[in-house]
């Protein structure tokens, strides 16, 4: 399978799990200039850009390890730019990491990272 069916795959797992945590999907792969985010959604009265990391394993660590300091500026510039062109959305937010582990097209393990890095 190709990076591109993985994430997808990755995504897609996300975006359930999210919903039947009681999130409202309100975007999904958001670009913009300044990169892309792969989840964009609400719940309460707060709104939550996901990052999505879908790995087989961890023998190379754990998925969320892969969103480093470069990675997470680019989603937090994004997210800004985002919330300026959506003015009427929550002002309280939050960046969260989502870490899917999969198998034969199949994901097995959901780890939720609310609040994974701030600005």
């Amino acid at each position: 399978m190709d990076k591109k069916k993985i994430g997808s795959l990755g995504e897609k797992c996300a975006a359930d799990f999210l919903q039947k945590q009681g999130y409202k999907i309100l975007n999904m792969n958001f670009f913009s200039k300044y990169g892309e985010i792969d989840i964009i959604a609400k719940k309460g009265s707060f709104l939550i850009f996901v990052e999505v990391k879908t790995r087989k394993n961890t023998f190379f660590g754990t998925a969320a390890q892969a969103v480093d300091i470069k990675k997470q500026r680019k989603i937090i510039h994004t997210a800004e730019f985002y919330i300026l062109l959506h003015q009427n959305l929550p002002v309280n937010y939050r960046f969260d990491i989502i870490e899917i582990y999969y198998k034969q097209f199949t994901c097995y393990k959901v780890n939720h990272i609310k609040g994974a890095f701030e600005i």
